[in-house]
Parts: structure tokens; C-alpha cells; sequence
């Protein structure tokens, strides 16, 4: 299956896991839920998608890798104890707590949250000396001496052995006590989630064009040669962060990202051209409807594949500000959240007011700061986190202001003032938003002008529209004339996605 599918199949599982009665008891007792172990290729996305499934269900998560451990950090270290047996003491061998469990139990205590998901890596790659224990922590949830906590559930990772000599096939006696999903590199599943989380253009574009370059893994004479999604999602940070700082991507670049000669020299050659097609058109002029008719033309008379280059890069520049959005929306309903609980202190004295404003800030910035530490490739979240705590900054200062009276518009209570702050703020948000339903209506405007509102290179731009949840909800609440004249490309999802790929087979010969 592919990775949205192994996705829907682990969410699945560990909410059936985590089910309770009205006595809060689990549905499906601890010993009886198997581990989940998912095989497949190297770079594929596995860790990701558990992270966000723990992020989604609001559980914990702590991952590792098998392959970074020993025996003695994985069960502990052993040391000498003494016991009475049968009315004598006798010297026995205990072990302290092994650090993956430690690791489990310092997320409950530094969360609050009692369940999580442990993620382990690269399962069946541990050492002879840790794989005995290693399977008994499967089938017992156990490491030497010491129980994983109540509630929290076993999801691991494995390569088979064709993509990794060190990999091992476990015996059926194992795999009867696992529940096993088998994943496979799937370009069109990417391809959805790369435009909607801002993948450079460029590889989508160079994607659709060479599927075959998305994923391989093939052995040199130097060792194997790897291209992975993994691959092309950092080469496509690093590229978005070269440009921002004014650095050039060099082929050296890419072939760090994309470990296979022939791919990477292809793509770099690519990305040159790419990078040309950015500098003719003038994006920004299109999408505020100032297109001259020069780039009107070059635009009509250009091959499909630089067409479709111009189509993603206008999907990017669009997406790119409705996430952004959507962001920010999600910040000040959290932020307003905040305020909403702390209402019974907002409305009372001068010193309980601002003590609730110091509070909900100060909590505010230590969960950006938290999720900045914690480094996770969600940075949407991060973002969320962010600018929540900016908008909860500015209420902190307003009810400052309340406070000595100099506050906008004279608030009778801190709550007022508060709630001001973040009026303004969905103001500017709502504005942002018009604007992006403009730019919207321009792109509709220029491709329709330049290729038909019924073009392959229309259709394909509703299409990765539609498939894009955050800009569904955007439409659905700030849908706008032109876009309600292309309807019939986002009603008929299916048919767009049948011509996205008669498209890409057209272009490939």
C-alpha cells in the first residue's frame, strides 16, 4: 500500500488501541495489541506520518532508532542487589531502566498526557547481542525489568533486506504476534502532499515530467545510490532557505540530496531552466493582474513542459499565502481560546487581570519555544505555535495599556481590551485573505487568456487545487467569481486527475 494508506491503517490501529469502556478499561487489553511494524524502502516517509498520527490524536511520541543502540542502553545497565529468598539473602542481578523506556515515562511527566505512541526504527536492523530482547519487547513490552507505561502503543519501522544488508527477516513465530503493513513509494500520493506543503516547484515540475527519477535505490560500485521522497523534500529546504539567504544551488548541492548520478545531474541541469522561467515571469505582476501582454505571449507559445512550470509556480505562490493564512487563522483561535478561559480573571481587579495576561503569554511562549526545540518537520504547527504566542504578546501589552488607561478605544475591562487585539487581528487576516482570493482570480484570468479555460494546463492547476485541504477550506469560505466559473474542474476531481496523467504521458512521448 502506499504511504496515505499505510497512514489511515496505523491511525486506525492505534485508535482501536487507545479505546476505552465507560469503565476505563482498554477495549482491546494491553498484551493483545500488537505491535504495528511497517516494511518498506528507505526515505519513504515512516517516521513522519506516526509523528503526525501522535500529533493528531493528541498522545505523546518518542522515537528511535534500533540501529543507534546497544544492549546495555536499550535493557539498562546491571548492577548488584540483594534479595531474600526462603528466609536468606542472596546478592542477584537487577538492571537499571533502559533508556527507551526512561523516555516514555519523561514524556508523561513532562506532558501530561498518560498515552503515546513509541516509535523504533530500523527494527529488524538491531544487533545479534539486542535482538533477543528486542523481541521479547515486542510480544511483552518489556525491556529487562521494566514495562512500557499503560497506554502506550508500539509502532516500528523495518527495511527489507533487498535495501539494507544488516536487515533481517523475523521468523513466523514473531510475525504472528505483529501486525504488519507493507509500504511502497507511491509518485502520485507525493505529488499531492508536495504541492500542499510548499515542495519547490521545480521537483514537482521535474517530477511530472521523469516519474521514474522519484525513487530509486540501485547498488554502485561505491555503494548503493539513493533517491528517496526523503531526498527531494530536504533538497527542497535547502533550496527554499540557498535562495533566501542569496546563495546559488550548485549541482554539488543537489547531488548531496539526490544520491544518484544520473538523477541529480538531471535535475540540476533542470532546476537552471527552472530558475530562468522564474526570472522571465513575473509571477507577482500575474497574480496582482499586471501581466503585460509580452508575458501573455511567451506564455501562449511555450512548450507544455514550461507551461506546466508556470503552472506550478503560480500553485506555489497561491498556496504558499493561503497556508500561511490558514496558519495564522489557527493562531488566533488559540489564542482566543486562552483568553476565553482566563475571562473570570480579565473582568476582575487591575493586578488579577494582568497576572492572567502575564500567564497565558508566558504558557504561550514556552509551547512555540517547546515545539521549536523539539524540531519537528512539522512546521506548519511550529508556525502556529509562533505566531499564537505573538498575538497573546500583543494582548499582554494591551492590557498593560488597560491598566495605566491608555489603552485604544478606552476597554472597560481587561477582557475588552483583549479581545480587541484580536479583533484587529482577524481584520488584517480577513483582508489577507480577500487578497489572496484576488490573486486567485488573476491566475484564473492569465491562464485562461493564454492557454483556454478548458486546457490541460487549467484543469491541471484546479486539480492540484482541489486536492489541497487547506485551500478547500479557504475556497469554500472566500470563493470568488472566477473561481466559481471553473467549478466544473474542481467538481470533477476525478476527470482532472485523468487528465493530469494523460498530460504527463503526452509529454513524456
Amino acid at each position: 500500500m502506499n504511504i496515505q494508506q499505510a497512514t489511515r491503517q496505523i491511525e486506525g490501529a492505534v485508535r482501536a488501541y487507545l479505546s476505552k469502556d465507560e469503565h476505563g478499561i482498554y477495549r482491546i487489553p494491553t498484551q493483545m495489541q500488537r505491535p504495528i511494524i511497517m516494511m518498506g524502502p528507505p526515505g519513504i516517509g515512516k517516521t513522519a506520518i506516526v509523528s503526525q498520527i501522535a500529533d493528531r490524536l493528541g498522545v505523546n511520541f518518542v522515537s528511535y532508532s534500533i540501529t543507534h543502540h546497544t544492549r546495555q542502553s536499550a535493557l539498562g545497565l546491571p548492577y548488584i542487589a540483594q534479595s531474600e529468598y526462603g528466609g536468606r539473602t542472596y546478592k542477584v542481578s537487577r538492571y537499571t531502566m533502559s533508556e527507551i523506556i526512561a523516555a516514555a515515562y519523561d514524556a508523561v511527566e513532562k506532558s501530561g498526557i498518560p498515552e503515546g505512541i513509541l516509535f523504533l526504527d530500523e527494527v529488524n536492523c538491531a544487533s545479534e547481542t539486542l535482538m533477543p530482547a528486542m523481541l521479547q519487547f515486542l510480544q511483552y513490552k518489556t525491556f529487562g525489568q521494566h514495562r512500557l507505561p499503560a497506554g502506550w502503543v508500539i509502532v516500528t519501522a523495518g527495511n527489507p533486506p533487498e535495501y539494507n544488508r544488516a536487515a533481517r527477516e523475523f521468523d513466523p513465530a514473531m510475525m504472528d504476534r505483529l501486525k504488519r503493513i507493507d509500504v511502497e513509494p507511491d509518485l502520485d500520493v507525493w505529488m499531492d502532499y508536495a504541492v500542499s506543503h510548499g515542495v519547490h516547484p521545480a521537483i514537482t515540475t521535474y517530477l511530472a515530467n521523469k516519474p521514474k527519477s522519484f525513487y530509486r535505490v540501485r547498488a554502485g560500485v561505491n555503494g548503493a545510490r539513493m533517491v528517496t521522497a526523503r531526498g527531494w523534500e530536504d533538497l527542497s529546504r535547502m533550496i527554499v532557505a540557498y535562495r533566501h539567504e542569496g546563495l546559488a544551488v550548485d549541482q554539488d548541492l543537489v547531488a548531496q540530496y539526490l544520491q544518484d548520478r544520473e538523477v541529480s545531474e538531471d535535475f540540476g541541469l533542470y532546476l537552471e531552466l527552472f530558475s530562468k522561467y522564474e526570472d522571465d515571469y513575473k509571477v507577482d505582476q500575474i497574480l496582482e493582474g499586471a501581466a503585460g501582454e509580452k508575458i501573455l505571449a511567451r506564455a501562449s507559445g511555450a512548450p507544455f513542459d514550461e507551461r506546466i512550470a508556470l503552472v506550478n509556480l503560480l500553485l506555489d505562490a497561491l498556496l504558499q499565502r493561503v497556508h500561511d493564512a490558514q496558519a495564522r487563522g489557527g493562531a488566533l483561535e488559540r489564542a482566543g481560546r486562552e483568553v476565553d478561559d482566563a475571562a473570570d480573571e480579565l473582568i476582575g481587579p487591575q493586578t488579577a487581570a494582568q497576572a492572567a495576561a502575564e500567564r497565558i503569554c508566558a504558557k504561550a511562549a514556552q509551547a512555540a519555544s517547546d515545539a521549536r526545540a523539539k524540531g519537528t518537520a512539522d512546521t506548519s504547527r511550529q508556525l502556529v505555535l509562533a505566531e499564537c504566542a505573538e498575538a497573546l504578546d500583543d494582548v499582554r501589552a494591551e492590557v498593560g495599556r488597560w491598566a495605566l488607561g491608555t489603552a485604544a478605544g478606552a476597554p472597560s475591562t481587561a477582557l475588552d481590551a483583549a479581545r480587541s487585539v484580536l479583533a484587529a487581528r482577524r481584520r488584517a487576516l480577513d483582508a489577507d485573505l480577500a487578497g489572496a482570493s484576488s490573486q486567485l482570480d488573476h491566475a484564473l484570468d492569465f491562464l485562461d487568456a493564454a492557454f483556454g479555460a478548458d486546457a490541460q494546463e487549467t484543469v491541471v492547476f484546479a486539480t492540484h487545487l482541489a486536492v489541497d485541504p487547506a485551500f478547500m477550506a479557504f475556497a469554500s469560505a472566500h470563493a470568488s467569481t472566477k473561481l466559481a466559473e471553473h467549478g466544473r474542474a474542481l467538481m470533477f476531481h476525478e476527470r482532472g486527475l485523468d487528465l493530469l496523467k494523460q498530460a504527463d504521458r503526452l509529454e513524456r512521448g
